[in-house]
């Protein structure tokens, strides 16, 4: 059940991203909700899922927009294992954590993607890229992250507790 409703999750951010949210894009930015998701999903589960969410998440993009197949399933799939490796014992309600592992998978993606899709083919204006795209998209997704975080806490949840349930009517 958990694996149908964040696969479903996953289409329906994919096509809201690439259609609806142009029309949400500060200064030519666009927030990158896919990775704000997967971060929480990430901090709320643990490594191992938060890789494979972030290796699918990643593919299905990397299949329609990427130049190279595969850079957005690498960089998405090792966002999702980092970002639910420190976290396995935290306080999930806790607003702080989401947050600065936000900021850091922010600033860590897109300095990634620069080097892998704009410094590789010798594009090096790097500060005009890091004033340009990845503080803005930084502060763009920690603004989101609030949000976010809080609807898959919820969702997460109520999956939980119905599994629960499941398990005990199963006994």
């Amino acid at each position: 059940m958990r694996i149908a409703i964040y696969s479903a999750i996953i289409l329906f951010n994919f096509f809201i991203s690439s259609t609806w949210m142009q029309h949400w894009a500060i200064g030519g930015i666009v927030p990158n909700t896919t990775l704000i998701i997967l971060v929480c999903y990430a901090l709320l589960r643990d490594d191992v899922e938060g890789a494979i969410m972030g290796f699918a998440a990643g593919l299905l993009y990397d299949i329609f927009f990427g130049r190279i197949i595969g850079v957005s399933a690498l960089l998405l799939m090792l966002t999702g294992f980092f970002a639910g490796k420190p976290f396995r014992d935290f306080f999930k309600d806790n607003y702080i954590a989401p947050i600065i592992m936000v900021a850091v998978a922010s600033l860590t993606y897109e300095f990634a993607f620069y080097i892998l899709n704009f410094l590789l083919l010798g594009r090096t204006n790097f500060i005009r890229y890091l004033g340009m795209v990845i503080l803005p998209s930084t502060a763009y997704n920690l603004v989101l992250a609030i949000f976010i975080y809080r609807a898959i806490y919820l969702l997460d949840g109520a999956i939980s507790k119905r599994e629960e349930r499941k398990r005990g009517f199963m006994k």
